[in-house]
């Protein structure tokens, strides 16, 4: 199996939604994706017929990833192609801006991992087949990034690999980049024989690519709902919850979710929040103080079919409205001129019913790289998931299973903590 074969099979086992690619010159890989689909090349000259509808580049990386990647490939990266420089530093610095741009479930394939020679691993080219020293940046990201799955194929001639498990807004590589550099140019990742890169590199045979993928695959569409909160007191932490005030106003919010939605408004600092479910008013009053202690200008407006009376509402908007049927209090309010991007959280009725409902409505509404949170799927963990109709869980998983899902699991957020330690387990969805 060719480099081409590899990646052909990768495309036809993941249909990424879009493509990326570093490193297109003649076309010939680029060519294989049926998916929107960005080649980035200083050089490029295009001489295979590309089938999808694809923007060229004629720059570097470096110059590439200075600009809006979201808005060209109409949201997060799904799949990357990274073949461009053949120093490690060039390709670590593609992998960090691959990342960076990418979403949690998206998939990074690096080229040239595994030569057949040691002449061919030479830092500049002598020979017609050259890998470079690329081999170094599997080293690199077993050695900083142990936590993303990086597996490495016998592919002929050159290797290749495939990196999954990735967190868009990690910085380890970020901030130790000009450590690695130069242990790069000093030679500390420098191997001298092809054997001893393999045994490092670790290559699995190209034959179980295939398998491999499909095991991908299946990891990256399911998820337990099973919160990790289910081990603990979760009834005295919910008693807890219940308990919860803000400025003496119920707000009934669990405090590691309060702790996420932090993070969450620090990074993607919403110009609107939209809050489905209102109650008491309190969670509305805190996201509220929050955004302005941040210095974020969001206008919070809140919807519920009993809105309350607050005498501190002042910078919240309280509108009376079914969240079963949103378009009435969105027209009649002009809710759809609201600033960008949105924020919006489902605390409503909690059934499969209504959040499926929200679901659809904002699938519709929200924009690529805009968030829903769905509160409290905890609600199987505490028992009650058959008086919801399975409630929130069920709802996201029918969703999410549908043959063209427009919402992802922002794993970052729901495994802030530990894995779905959390009252809203997948709950953390962006749209896609």
């Amino acid at each position: 199996m060719n480099y081409l074969e590899a990646l052909s099979l990768i495309h036809k086992t993941l249909r990424p939604r879009n493509y990326l690619e570093i490193g297109s010159r003649f076309g010939h890989s680029l060519a294989l994706s049926e998916a929107p689909s960005i080649g980035v090349d200083p050089d490029y000259e295009i001489k295979a017929p590309l089938k999808a509808p694809t923007r060229l580049f004629a720059e570097t990386s470096d110059e590439f990833f200075k600009r809006d990647v979201a808005s060209l490939t109409g949201g997060p990266v799904d799949l990357a192609f990274i073949d461009g420089m053949h120093n490690a530093e060039f390709a670590l610095r593609d992998f960090i801006n691959c990342e960076r741009v990418s979403h949690a479930q998206g998939v990074i394939v690096i080229d040239d991992v595994l030569p057949r020679d040691i002449t061919h691993a030479s830092r500049e080219r002598n020979t017609q087949v050259w890998t470079g020293d690329i081999y170094k940046l599997v080293m690199i990201l077993q050695k900083f990034r142990p936590d993303l799955v990086v597996e490495t194929y016998d592919v002929e001639m050159k290797g290749l690999c495939v990196v999954s498990g990735l967190k868009p807004g990690d910085m380890t590589l970020t901030l130790a980049y000009r450590d690695i550099e130069d242990g790069i140019l000093n030679g500390q990742y420098q191997l001298e024989t092809v054997e001893e890169i393999a045994r490092i590199v670790a290559p699995r045979p190209a034959t179980s690519l295939e398998t491999d993928l499909a095991r991908l695959n299946e990891r990256r569409s399911k998820r337990s709902y099973v919160t990790g909160l289910a081990n603990a007191d979760l009834l005295g932490y919910q008693a807890g919850t219940m308990r919860y005030r803000y400025r003496d106003i119920p707000c009934l919010k669990s405090p590691i979710d309060i702790a996420i939605y932090l993070r969450l408004l620090d990074q993607q600092r919403p110009a609107s929040i939209i809050e489905i479910g209102s109650k008491h008013g309190g969670s509305a009053l805190l996201f509220r103080d929050i955004c302005r202690a941040m210095g974020i200008p969001s206008q919070i407006v809140s919807i519920d079919l009993d809105p309350p009376d607050l005498s501190v509402s002042e910078g919240i908007q309280f509108f009376q409205g079914d969240a079963a049927n949103l378009k009435h209090p969105f027209r009649q309010h002009g809710l759809f001129d609201l600033p960008r991007p949105w924020l919006v959280i489902e605390d409503s009725a909690h059934s499969y019913a209504v959040c499926t409902s929200v679901l659809e409505f904002f699938e519709e509404h929200l924009h690529a790289g805009e968030y829903l949170v769905m509160e409290d799927g905890v609600l199987d963990d505490l028992g009650w998931s058959t008086q919801y109709q399975g409630g929130p869980n069920r709802a996201i998983a029918d969703f999410l299973a549908r043959e063209s899902p427009t919402f992802e699991i922002d794993v970052d957020y729901c495994d802030m903590f530990g894995r779905n330690m959390t009252y809203n387990p997948n709950g953390y969805l962006r749209r896609i």
